[in-house]
């Protein structure tokens, strides 16, 4: 009678074991699917996103504060190339005009 009361225990320990491994598929299977959702995949993404580039900012920002001639001497640089064609267009219009000034200076 005892073996028969230990199965029983055993087969009802089982069958609890096995409903609660269910309850655990079910609840794991709903937050998987939760997650796969569309908009939540896309807003995951925006959220990473998003911390990546304050991180890379507060890097950059950091950087800058640290080596603040470098800068200075990277955005002089980067502004004259970005302004080549009109200050090349400026001297040499001024330079025509200078010329033609003395030009006319000369004939009087």
């Amino acid at each position: 009678m005892t073996q028969n009361n230990d199965d029983i225990f055993n087969l009802r320990d089982l069958a609890i074991e096995r409903q609660q491994a269910r309850d655990h598929l079910k609840e794991d299977f709903s937050q998987t699917k939760e997650r796969l959702r569309p908009t939540n995949l896309i807003q995951n993404a925006k959220d990473k996103a998003l911390d990546r580039v304050q991180k890379t900012g507060k890097i950059a920002l950091q950087g800058v504060k640290d080596n603040p001639g470098k800068v200075a001497s990277v955005t002089a640089a980067a502004t004259l190339l970005a302004l080549r064609k009109p200050l090349t267009n400026f001297f040499i219009g001024r330079k025509a005009a200078d010329d033609n000034y003395h030009i006319n200076d000369s004939e009087d």
